[in-house]
């Protein structure tokens, strides 16, 4: 395995520890649906949703439909455009959404106390996190 399918498999691994570790029985996608939602506090539409994930609108809606019955995730039609459906945390959802980045961000702060990065080698990896983004 080469090293950036190491760093790949391991942020995932971080990522999922902190999500059982939060004590929540969430999907990765279940997850990253409520990572996207909580970018932004007006939300996000169920189109921009499915496009994150890389899912058509059909699986997206019945992912944030499960969120929504879990209290996770509240959902409001556009008053612009009544197809257009806006997805926003809910308190509960916001809650778990913190413990679950704080959790993960313990761990990624315990990886980065092992290694020491020259001024060269950060600006590589921020480089290296840009080209993830489109991804993120």
């Amino acid at each position: 395995m080469g090293v950036l399918e190491r760093l790949v498999v391991g942020s995932v691994a971080i990522t999922a520890r902190a999500i059982a570790a939060a004590d929540t029985e969430l999907t990765f996608i279940q997850w990253r649906v409520l990572l996207i939602v909580g970018e932004r506090e007006e939300g996000h539409a169920v189109g921009e949703i499915a496009t994150r994930i890389g899912a058509n609108a059909s699986p997206a809606s019945r992912v944030v439909s499960r969120l929504k019955r879990r209290g996770l995730l509240s959902a409001d039609k556009s008053d612009l455009d009544k197809r257009v459906v806006y997805v926003r945390l809910t308190e509960e959802g916001r809650d778990l959404r913190t413990r679950v980045l704080g959790l993960r961000a313990k761990d990624i702060a315990d990886v980065l106390e092992i290694v020491s990065l020259a001024p060269g080698e950060s600006e590589a990896l921020a480089r290296l996190a840009e080209a993830f983004e489109p991804f993120a």
